[in-house]
């Protein structure tokens, strides 16, 4: 067995020959857990940013490892996602940033939830509603969507924040 250092953090074996089939059932992770790592990411962003955002409000949904987190420029484009993006998706960070969210939209999502999207972003507002996807395999899934604006202490539009969790 290999004596891991607290700090190695592993979420997935990209890139990597393994050796043995066993392999492929280990996850190595913080001690502090993947998701404290991601608020204390979020916390470093925010900070740079310079966000009026009480991020305390999403503490809790990140202890659920299946829900995503994606922030986006206000131009509605793709910054960061989180792993729980990547779990629900299978789409990992580096195919999704830079994108528009509704590139996960197909020909099942209703039209009418995405003008209600569009026309509320569109005012800086938050949107709350469940909207249909599609993962990166084309399997279609139903998830709880909230959006909502940060804007900076000058009360300018800095990014917005989409909270997902698929529902069963």
């Amino acid at each position: 067995m290999t004596n891991l250092s607290p700090q190695v953090h592993c979420d997935t074996f990209k890139n990597v020959h393994l050796v043995s089939p066993l392999l492929h059932a280990y996850e190595f992770t913080t001690r502090a857990s993947n998701n404290i790592t991601e608020y204390e990411f979020l916390e470093e962003y925010a900070r740079n940013r310079a966000w009026h955002f009480n991020l305390s409000k999403i503490r809790s949904f990140l202890k659920h490892r299946e829900n995503a987190i994606v922030i986006t420029c206000p131009n509605e484009r793709i910054e960061w996602v989180n792993k729980g993006f990547t779990r629900m998706t299978g789409y990992g960070a580096d195919e999704a940033v830079g994108k528009f969210p509704n590139f996960l939209q197909g020909i099942e999502t209703s039209e009418v939830i995405r003008k209600e999207i569009r026309e509320k972003l569109a005012i800086k507002t938050s949107f709350s509603g469940e909207v249909l996807n599609y993962r990166k395999d084309g399997e279609k899934y139903l998830c709880k969507v909230d959006i909502v604006p940060i804007f900076n202490n000058d009360k300018v539009l800095c990014n917005f924040m989409a909270l997902e969790r698929e529902v069963n």
